[in-house]
């Protein structure tokens, strides 16, 4: 389980969604693309990380988490 996330702006907890895409638009994944230090850069080139979108249900705020 992953721990509890909150909003920046309201502090309210965030509720953890699903993409949903259509055939056309294919799966969501977020990959290395370089191997130096950057953001992501504790990442395998080879690991393959799934964006979760997590909303705040009182300002609707919504924020993408990269997660397994």
């Amino acid at each position: 389980m992953f721990p509890e996330k909150v909003c920046p702006d309201c502090e309210e907890p965030l509720e953890r969604m699903e993409l949903q895409g259509t055939d056309a638009v294919g799966t969501l994944s977020i990959v290395s693309a370089a191997a130096d230090d950057g953001f992501l850069s504790g990442i395998r080139a080879d690991e393959i990380l799934t964006p979760v979108p997590y909303v705040c249900p009182d300002c609707r705020r919504t924020l993408l988490y990269a997660e397994n």
